[in-house]
């Protein structure tokens, strides 16, 4: 039961790095196209 325990916790821990770091990454992507599309930010380069 205790390995059993620990498999679990470690699959579960897992699955949430995971969508921790997909996340971070899409709101990276999306956050870089909106800047890129801004046209106030055109105006000040």
């Amino acid at each position: 039961m205790n390995s059993g325990m620990l498999i679990v916790g470690f699959i579960i821990f897992s699955v949430y790095i995971f969508g921790l770091i997909y996340m971070i990454n899409y709101s990276h992507k999306s956050q870089e196209k909106d800047m890129k599309d801004d046209p106030e930010l055109k105006n000040l380069k």
